[in-house]
C-alpha cells in the first residue's frame, strides 16, 4: 500500500530518538528544571558567587560565563548530579527540580522510551552500576521504591530493569502524549516557510512531515545497521544481533565481532553447551586487554577463565574474518595472517560488528565537522563538533547532538546526561528572546 505524505505538525523542536540522551533533554523542555541550594563548593569561589544568584533555576544562567572563567559547563551539572563515586539517597541529591511551562515540543523515535535498550540482548546486564544510567529527574534509587523492586543502584542493572525505569521515567514526568514511537526520519532538510526544519517521517502505515525550529540529534550511535561486504543475499542461519541463546537450536554457532556484545554472546552461548567459533578481525592481545580490564564484571570473569583454560567449546579466531557465506551453512574464514582458509558448517551465524550513526540525515549541509572518540572497550564513533557551553553543532544553526553524539561527552550516561541542561537551557534561552522581540 502506498504511503500517503502530509504535514502532520509544526512546532517549536522535536527531539529524534528516545534513548537516555534524548529522554533527559524532553524532560527538561517539559519545564522540569534544575535548581540547587547546594553551596557549590567545589567551584572557584568568585564562580560560585555569580552562579547562586541563579540557583533558584539553573536554565536562567547563561552558561557562557563558565567557559570563561575555566569551568566546562557539562562538569558543572555532572559535578551537581554526581558528587560521590556511589549512589545517592533521592534527599540527599544536590541537583533539584521543580515544574514551570513546558515548550513546544515533541519526540520522534522508532524505538520505545529506553531506546536501543529495547533491542539489546534478553539477559544483558550494565557495563556499570544501574545508577551510572539514570537521568537526575528521577533518580533510579527513586524509581527502585516507588515500584518495590529490592535491588541496590550500586549494583550493575538488568535490562528488564533498565527498559522499565526508563519508560516509567516518561509516565512520572507527564511526557507521554508528546512521544510519537515506531515512527523513522527518513530526511531532514532546510525548512521552506517560516519553520527552520523539514523532516519525513516514515511509519508502517504512513509518510508524515514534521517542521520544527529546533532539533535535539539524539539518534544514538548505533542508528545505521553495518554490514559486511559478503552480505548480499539473505540466509536463514544468520542473524545479524545477539539476542538470547535458547533462541539458536542445534550446537554449532559462529559469532562475530570483538567487543562487548560479541563478548556476552560468546558468553551465554558457552553456558547454553554450544560449540562457539568466534572470529575477530583484531589481535589477541587488543581483545585480551578488554577482557583482563573488565574482571570486574562477573561474565568477563567467566569468560577469561574459559579462555585460560583453552575449553574445546570456544574456538578464537583472531586476525580473522569471514570471506563468504553460502546456503546450507557454510562459511569460509580466512586468517588475514597466514592467509589459511577454513571452512564451517553452521547452526548459526551471528554478526555483533556494531552500527554506526545516520549522519546522512543532515548531508543538506554537509560537509559536518567531527571529533575523533574511540577506544578499544565499548563505542568507536566520531562525534559532532558543538559549542561546548550549549552543545550547539558547530555547522547546523539550532540543531543540538546529543547522548554520545556531542563533542566532549563520555561514552556512557554518567558521562553524557549532564549535556541535557546545556541543551535544553539554551533552548529556552532562545525562545524566551524570540518571543520577547515579537
Amino acid at each position: 500500500m502506498k504511503k500517503t505524505k502530509q504535514l502532520n505538525r509544526s512546532c517549536d523542536v522535536i527531539v529524534i530518538g528516545a534513548g537516555p540522551g534524548g529522554l533527559g533533554v524532553a524532560a527538561t523542555l517539559e519545564g522540569w528544571h534544575p535548581f540547587t541550594k547546594d553551596s557549590l563548593s567545589f567551584l572557584p569561589e568568585y564562580v560560585s558567587r555569580e552562579v547562586k544568584n541563579f540557583s533558584s533555576d539553573l536554565l536562567s544562567f547563561d552558561t557562557r560565563f563558565l567557559m570563561r572563567n575555566g569551568v566546562r559547563p557539562i562538569e558543572f551539572y555532572r559535578n551537581l548530579h554526581h558528587p560521590t563515586n556511589h549512589s545517592l539517597n533521592p534527599s540527599e541529591y544536590r541537583l533539584k527540580f521543580f515544574k514551570t511551562d513546558p515548550v513546544d515540543w515533541m519526540m520522534i523515535s522508532i524505538d520505545e522510551p529506553g531506546g536501543l535498550w529495547n533491542n539489546v540482548p534478553t539477559n544483558q546486564l550494565t557495563l556499570g552500576p544501574a545508577y551510572w544510567m539514570e537521568l537526575a529527574h528521577y533518580p533510579i534509587q527513586q524509581f527502585f521504591q516507588d515500584n518495590g523492586i529490592n535491588k541496590n543502584p550500586n549494583d550493575l542493572a538488568h535490562k528488564n530493569d533498565l527498559v522499565n525505569y526508563y519508560q516509567k521515567f516518561v509516565e512520572y514526568l507527564g511526557m507521554s502524549k508528546k512521544i510519537i514511537t515506531k515512527s523513522k526520519v527518513r530526511s531532514i532538510s532546510k525548512g521552506k516557510d517560516r519553520r527552520r526544519f523539514r523532516l519525513v517521517v516514515d511509519s508502517s502505515i504512513s509518510s508524515n512531515i514534521y517542521e520544527c525550529d529546533y532539533i535535539v540529534f539524539s539518534v544514538g550511535p548505533k542508528s545505521k545497521e553495518r554490514k559486511f561486504n559478503w552480505q548480499k543475499n539473505e540466509l536463514d542461519y544468520i542473524s545479524s544481533q545477539f539476542t538470547c541463546a535458547s533462541d539458536y537450536s542445534g550446537e554449532n554457532v559462529l559469532v562475530v565481532g570483538g567487543g562487548r556484545s560479541s563478548d556476552w554472546a560468546v558468553t551465554e552461548l558457552f553456558k547454553a553447551g554450544k560449540k562457539v567459533e568466534y572470529v575477530m578481525r583484531q589481535d589477541s592481545d587488543n581483545h585480551l586487554r578488554l577482557v583482563k580490564d573488565s574482571l570486574n564484571l562477573p561474565y568477563y570473569d567467566f569468560l577469561y577463565d574459559i579462555i585460560q583454560k583453552d575449553n574445546k567449546k570456544l574456538t578464537i579466531h583472531y586476525n580473522s574474518e569471514i570471506s563468504d557465506a553460502f546456503p546450507g551453512g557454510k562459511v569460509s574464514v580466512i586468517n588475514n595472517k597466514s592467509q589459511l582458509e577454513t571452512k564451517f558448517y553452521l547452526d548459526h551465524l551471528i554478526i555483533e560488528i556494531g552500527s554506526s550513526v545516520a549522519y546522512e540525515l543532515l548531508d543538506e549541509w554537509g560537509p559536518i565537522k567531527f571529533v575523533e572518540k574511540r577506544d578499544n572497550y565499548r563505542f568507536q564513533l566520531n562525534q559532532m563538533s558543538c559549542d561546548q557551553s550549549t552543545f550547539e553543532s558547530s555547522d547546523i544553526k539550532n540543531l543540538y547532538p546529543s547522548g554520545y553524539l556531542a563533542e566532549g561527552t563520555g561514552l556512557s550516561v554518567i558521562g553524557f546526561h549532564a549535556g541535557s541542561y546545556l541543551i535544553s537551557g539554551d533552548i529556552y534561552r532562545k525562545i524566551n528572546k524570540l518571543s520577547t522581540e515579537e
